[in-house]
């Protein structure tokens, strides 16, 4: 059971914006907001943003739902698009504040729980949210809140992470987990190297954000299916296969092979 507050989860995420400590540059810099752009685009999404972006995006109003220091924003920022970002952590806005004026993008940023959009009802034509509703207490009342604020025939695109086979067997999660260790598999900052020692896929999951990360959750595609019910059209798929764990560069077709077949992450394309 989650009993963190969402309070808890702002506390750690203002004193551990995404990607921090992994980037060798100061954080809010071009040259930090580049390097975190390049680990999103090309190993989270293996150089294909195309199932995250509409082709008829051009002119319609966008939220983004957890919005970090603004990645979307320059993705979106290039469209003319009506983007309004929102996060729960202060600190991050700020630094989302900083991207927009060192690419020199319109957009609406500001704090905000993804619990309760402050939104009116049917507001959005597009909304996206890309590894962010696993970490609030109340999950599915984001989901609720993405159907309501979103308009009649619009839709949203999120991502969460996915609990596959490896996860959901505790035989299995510790033979990977032995393997991991072996070969020192993990990844820099905000204490995740201590991934390796988790005691469970639950504690791992958590971990993956930082050892002091208060929630982290992961999801089976029938838990997900379930909890967007509501809305009148999903579509599932996998991605992300974190390749900057291994000394060595990946082909972008390797890399969405590997997503297709071990992804992380569940990528849900819904119409309301």
């Amino acid at each position: 059971m989650v009993t963190d507050s969402i309070e808890t989860v702002r506390r750690f995420w203002d004193a551990n914006p995404l990607l921090t400590g992994e980037l060798d540059v100061p954080a809010g810099s071009k040259e930090w907001f580049d390097g975190f752009d390049s680990i999103k685009t090309n190993d989270i999404f293996a150089g294909d943003l195309g199932d995250w972006i509409p082709g008829d995006i051009a002119g319609k109003s966008v939220l983004d739902v957890g919005c970090g220091p603004g990645y979307w924003h320059r993705r979106f920022g290039e469209r003319k698009v009506d983007y309004t970002g929102i996060d729960i952590s202060p600190v991050t806005i700020e630094l989302a504040k900083k991207s927009r004026e060192i690419y020199g993008i319109a957009g609406n940023l500001e704090a905000g729980n993804a619990e309760e959009l402050r939104f009116a009802d049917n507001s959005f034509d597009y909304i996206v949210s890309e590894g962010v509703i696993h970490h609030t207490p109340r999950t599915e009342k984001c989901v609720d809140e993405i159907w309501r604020v979103l308009k009649p025939g619009g839709r949203a695109t999120i991502g969460l992470y996915y609990r596959n086979y490896v996860l959901s067997s505790p035989a299995i999660f510790k033979v990977a987990l032995f393997f991991m260790r072996i070969l020192n598999v993990s990844l820099k900052g905000r204490g995740r190297e201590k991934m390796l020692v988790a005691d469970n896929a639950s504690d791992f999951v958590r971990m993956y954000d930082g050892d002091q990360n208060p929630i982290g959750k992961s999801y089976t595609k029938k838990e997900v299916k379930a909890m967007f019910g509501k809305f009148s059209k999903i579509r599932l798929g996998r991605y992300y296969f974190p390749f900057r764990i291994f000394p060595f560069k990946a082909p972008a077709c390797l890399q969405k092979i590997m997503a297709s077949l071990f992804g992380l992450m569940i990528i849900i394309k819904v119409e309301k």
